[in-house]
């Protein structure tokens, strides 16, 4: 087996683990879009909540309870921000892997191109000896006849 044969089968685990880390990617994307979506809705709840709390009289009691409300609210989007935090620092790892897998695929596709270039060079030097033992061995016949 040649060795741009070889390479090629290398080549080609190297793509599926390439591919296979970019579909982890796109699932941690899709995972940082959907936290931060989260924390607009919350960002939107929480407004809402401080706006309205000014549009209706509230007597003490309620007024606290509603207060503890709205700081469970800063807490939870508190929350929600450190959550994205850590699920961008995963997709930026991740991401990291891909630009690694992409790098080793490119180099090893690049290998193998080399070697391929090396073969047919090898190949072409060959048909040309051939070649010209050919015609060799013609004039030496005709000669002789």
């Amino acid at each position: 087996m040649k060795k741009s044969a070889r390479m090629q089968i290398l080549v080609n685990l190297a793509k599926q683990k390439e591919n296979d880390v970019a579909k982890r990617l796109a699932v941690q994307q899709a995972q940082v879009e959907s936290e931060k979506e989260k924390l607009v809705q919350l960002e939107a709840y929480s407004e809402q909540y401080r706006s309205e709390r000014n549009l209706i009289g509230l007597n003490a009691f309620l007024s606290t309870n509603y207060q503890h409300f709205v700081d469970r609210l800063g807490q939870a989007i508190v929350q929600q921000k450190q959550q994205i935090a850590r699920v961008e620092q995963e997709s930026n790892f991740v991401r990291n892997q891909w630009v690694k897998a992409r790098g080793k695929t490119e180099s090893m596709d690049w290998l193998k191109n080399k070697h391929l270039t090396s073969e047919a060079l090898i190949e072409d030097k060959r048909e040309q000896s051939q070649s010209d033992e050919f015609a060799m061995q013609r004039f030496i016949l005709a000669k002789q006849s």
